[in-house]
C-alpha cells in the first residue's frame, strides 16, 4: 500500500503531538505509582519483551502473546509505565520488520495508534473506578475492571485499525475476519494469565516471573517452534503437490505457469523471472511477473558469472540476500529499485543448470534458508517438467509434421476433416472446401535432375504455399508430391478463386535447384506449374468426409486429363 509524502508528514505530525500529549497526561493524570521498584520493572518489560518476539501463527494469522504482561504493567505499575513499554516494544518490532526508508512513517503510525489505544483503555478504567492500588484475588470488582480494560485494549484496536484502513489505505478490513477472532482469543488467554501473574507477584514479589512469567514464554516459545516445524511441513507437502500439478502438465507454457502461480502463492513476492538457458550457452528471459501481473522486459541475455542470475548459474548454489547492501555490488543488469529481499535458485539437473529462478521482494529480510530449501526442491519438480513437456510437445509436432516440409500430414489432415466435418454437421459452419494440389510432371523433375533438387522444389513450394494460405486455412503435404487445405467457412467459389490464385503465383514463380545428376554441379532456375482440384459441402455434399474423394476426382479428371496447370472443380 502506498502512502503519499504529504499523508507520511501528517502521520508524524500527528504523532509528535500524541506522544508529546501522552506521556504529560500519563504523568500528571496517572503518575507512577508511589512504590515503584524499577527493577522489578525492567524485569517485567524484559519479560513483555520476550514474549513480543515470540510470534504464534494459527490458521495462518499471526498473533503476538503480550497483552498478558502488559496488563500486570499497567494494573501494577500505572499508566506511564504502560506506554513506556509499549513504545519500546513498537519500536523494537519495526526494527525487527527492516523497514525501508520510504516505509519510515509505519514506525510512527504504529506508535501512534498503540499511544491511542492505552490512552482509550485507562481512561475507560479509570472511569469505572479503576486504580492501582494491590488488590487482593478475593476483590471481584477489580477483576472485573482489568477485565473490562483489557477488553477496552481489544475494541479500541479494531476500531482504530478499521478507520485506519478506511482513511489511509481506502479499504475495508472485515469485522467477523478471521484475523479479529483469533485475536479475540489470545485477550481471553491473556486475561487470566496476566491476572494470576498479578496476585502472584503481590503475594511473592518478583520471584512470581520465575513461577509464571518464565514458564508462560517457554511455552510459547515451545508452540512456536511446533508450528514452525508445521509450517515447514506443510510447505513440503505443498511442494510435493506442486510437483504433481507439474508433471500433470503436458505443455511447456502451461508448466511455467502452473510452477509461477504456486511459487507467487507460496513465497511473498514482489518480482519474480524465469530465466531459461539457450543452445548458445546464455540465461534468457522467458517470464517476468512485477507488482501483481506479468510484464514484458527487454533484458539482453546473460552469460555465465554474469551478475547474480549468473553467479547462481556458475556455482550452481542457491543464493539468499536479506537486503539490498548484501547484493548491490555484484550486480549486473536490471532488478527493481526498491527490491531488498532476493532469493535466487539455479534449476539444475543431471548437474547441468537449464535455467534460473529469481525472487524479489521490496522488504528486508522476507526469506530465509528453509525459503531457500523449498523453491531449490520446486525447481528440480520444474526443471524435470519442463524437460517432459518440450520432448512430448517435439515429439508431437514431428509425429504430426512431414519431415521435409513440415507441414501437417496426411494422418492430421484427415483427423482435422473430421474435426471441422462434425462442426459443419453440428451448424458451426455454413461451408466446408477441400483444395487437392499436385505438382505437374514432377516424375521428370525427379528423373532429370535427381530426387534431392526434387526435394528441395518440395520444401521451396511448401514455403509458398505457407505463405499464400496463412490463416485462411489448413495446410497439409499430403503424400509425395500432392498438397492439401482445408478452409473452414469457405464457398466453393471462393475457393475456386483462391486456387486460381495459388495455381498462378507458382506458374510465374521460378523455383531454385542444383543438378545432381551432372558431372558438374550446377544451379538452375526452373518453372512447375500444378494441378487443382476443389470440392465443397454443402454444394457438393453434404457429407463431409468425401470432400477429399471428391477433390481428388476434380483433381485428376478435370485438371490432369485435360493437360494440367488447371483448377478443376468437382461435378457429379
Amino acid at each position: 500500500m502506498v502512502v503519499k509524502k504529504k499523508t507520511q508528514m501528517i502521520i508524524w505530525f500527528v504523532w509528535a503531538i500524541l506522544f508529546s500529549f501522552s506521556f504529560w497526561f500519563a504523568y500528571n493524570v496517572a503518575p507512577p505509582v508511589e512504590e515503584f521498584r524499577t527493577f522489578d520493572y525492567i524485569i517485567f518489560v524484559l519479560l513483555m519483551i520476550s514474549a513480543s518476539l515470540i510470534t504464534i501463527v494459527v490458521n495462518g494469522t499471526a498473533l503476538s502473546f503480550t497483552q498478558w504482561a502488559s496488563l500486570v504493567i499497567f494494573l501494577k505499575f500505572g499508566l506511564l509505565a504502560e506506554i513506556i513499554a509499549g513504545q519500546l516494544i513498537v519500536l523494537i518490532v519495526m526494527l525487527r520488520v527492516r523497514l525501508t526508508k520510504e516505509q519510515g512513517y509505519k514506525i510512527a503510525l504504529n506508535s501512534s495508534m498503540l499511544l491511542a489505544i492505552s490512552l482509550l483503555s485507562a481512561g475507560v478504567f479509570y472511569l469505572f473506578g479503576g486504580n492501582h492500588e494491590n488488590y487482593s484475588i478475593r476483590d471481584t470488582e477489580f477483576i472485573l475492571l482489568s477485565g473490562l480494560y483489557l477488553l477496552s485494549t481489544f475494541v479500541f484496536n479494531q476500531l482504530i485499525l478499521q478507520t485506519v484502513y478506511r482513511v489511509l489505505f481506502k479499504s475495508r478490513r472485515s469485522i467477523f475476519s478471521k484475523d479479529i477472532k483469533w485475536e479475540a482469543i489470545s485477550q481471553l488467554i491473556a486475561y487470566p494469565l496476566g491476572l494470576i501473574l498479578y496476585f502472584l507477584y503481590n503475594s511473592v514479589g518478583i520471584t512470581s516471573v520465575l513461577l509464571i512469567g518464565i514458564p508462560v514464554v517457554s511455552m510459547l516459545l515451545i508452540v512456536n517452534i511446533y508450528n514452525e516445524s508445521q509450517e515447514k511441513n506443510n510447505y513440503l507437502q505443498k511442494a510435493v503437490e506442486v510437483g504433481h500439478l507439474l508433471t500433470e502438465r503436458l505443455k511447456a507454457d502451461e508448466v511455467i505457469e502452473v510452477f509461477i502461480q504456486n511459487l507467487l502463492e507460496l513465497f511473498p513476492s514482489d518480482y519474480l523471472y524465469v530465466l531459461d538457458k539457450t543452445e548458445e550457452d546464455w540465461l534468457e528471459l522467458i517470464r517476468s511477473y512485477e507488482r501483481g501481473e506479468y510484464v514484458k522486459l527487454d533484458i539482453p541475455p546473460m552469460k555465465k558469472n554474469e551478475g547474480i542470475a549468473g553467479l547462481a548459474w556458475a556455482t550452481q548454489k542457491a543464493l539468499l540476500y536479506r537486503e539490498k547492501k548484501q547484493w548491490q555490488s555484484i550486480v549486473s543488469g536490471y532488478i527493481p529499485e526498491d527490491a531488498e529481499s532476493l532469493l535466487v535458485v539455479p534449476i539444475v539437473k543431471n548437474n547441468d543448470v537449464t535455467g534460473v529462478i529469481f525472487l524479489g521482494s521490496s522488504k528486508k529480510q522476507i526469506y530465509d534458508k528453509f525459503h531457500l530449501m523449498i523453491v531449490d526442491i520446486l525447481s528440480s519438480y520444474f526443471a524435470i517438467a519442463l524437460e517432459n513437456a518440450r520432448h512430448y510437445e517435439k515429439t508431437k509436432f514431428q509425429s504430426e509434421r512431414d519431415s521435409l516440409t513440415n507441414l501437417y500430414n496426411a494422418r492430421v489432415f484427415n483427423e482435422k476433416m473430421e474435426e471441422f466435418g462434425e462442426k459443419f454437421l453440428n451448424g458451426e459452419l455454413d461451408t466446408l472446401s477441400v483444395l487437392l494440389i499436385d505438382v505437374d510432371h514432377f516424375k521428370l523433375v525427379n528423373d532429370t535432375y535427381g530426387h534431392e533438387s526434387g526435394n528441395k522444389i518440395l520444401f521451396q513450394l511448401s514455403e509458398l504455399l505457407r505463405n499464400l494460405v496463412g490463416t485462411k486455412g489448413i495446410l497439409a503435404r499430403y503424400g509425395g508430391e500432392e498438397f492439401a487445405i482445408l478452409m473452414p467457412n469457405v464457398s466453393k467459389e471462393e475457393a475456386l478463386l483462391f486456387g486460381e490464385y495459388i495455381r498462378e503465383t507458382i506458374e510465374n514463380r521460378p523455383f531454385v535447384m542444383y543438378d545432381d545428376l551432372s558431372e558438374v554441379r550446377r544451379k538452375l532456375t526452373v518453372r512447375i506449374t500444378v494441378s487443382i482440384g476443389v470440392a465443397s459441402a454443402p454444394e457438393d455434399s453434404d457429407d463431409p468426409s468425401s470432400l477429399i474423394r471428391y477433390a481428388d476426382r476434380a483433381l485428376y479428371i478435370g485438371a490432369k486429363r485435360v493437360g494440367r496447370n488447371k483448377v478443376a472443380n468437382y461435378v457429379s
